[in-house]
């Protein structure tokens, strides 16, 4: 499944509204977004045991009070950028064993995931406010200690985008990466680190 991208020019950076996707057609546009970057940019498209959440997005982010997906939305309402937040962190397999045994307490950790951006909205800044957004809610919460979140450094500008937020590397994965789909960096990012 292939998604195409929404139409219309680059916005100015403050063009769209950050929200909480609550509508089916937030959470939909949000799908389309990250189904976007795992195609074109990953090259590996919908991985049904990776993209589970997409397929039940109400379940998943507005059902459940702890999770949530926030998307950047243009003034044609089209969504043109997302990012999300769930419960725990990475789980081995696939990740190493010291890094499930890092976030064994599953339920302190909220990991931040699904940040995509079409082409067409790209550094406009986005991303940033999406992962303010998802901070934010994260410190509201109260029950997290730590924001936890892994990159493909294989999808352009996603490395320097991390590395230029306030984050802690926590492990890098390539040096002993065997799936040439993969090139993995593991951050966190503190919950009273100033991002935006």
């Amino acid at each position: 499944m292939t998604a195409t991208p929404t139409r219309g020019p680059a916005p100015a950076h403050g063009a769209c509204t950050i929200r909480r996707a609550r509508t089916a057609e937030d959470l939909e546009g949000a799908r389309k977004a990250v189904l976007h970057t795992a195609e074109v940019d990953l090259g590996y498209g919908y991985q049904p045991e990776w993209h589970w959440d997409l397929d039940h997005p109400v379940e998943t982010y507005v059902d459940n009070p702890r999770q949530a997906m926030f998307v950047a939305v243009t003034a044609d309402e089209d969504v043109a950028a997302c990012a999300a937040v769930r419960i725990g962190g990475p789980k081995s397999p696939p990740h190493a064993p010291e890094l499930a045994a890092r976030y064994a307490d599953r339920q302190a950790v909220a990991q931040l995931l699904r940040v995509a951006t079409l082409p067409g909205y790209r550094r406009a800044g986005l991303a940033r406010r999406l992962v303010a957004a998802c901070q934010g809610f994260v410190r509201a919460d109260g029950g997290f200690r730590v924001i936890y979140l892994h990159t493909n450094t294989l999808v352009p500008a996603a490395e320097p985008f991390w590395r230029s937020l306030p984050v802690v590397e926590v492990r890098d994965d390539r040096p002993t990466e065997t799936d040439p789909r993969f090139s993995t960096v593991h951050f966190e990012l503190p919950l009273d680190a100033a991002v935006d």
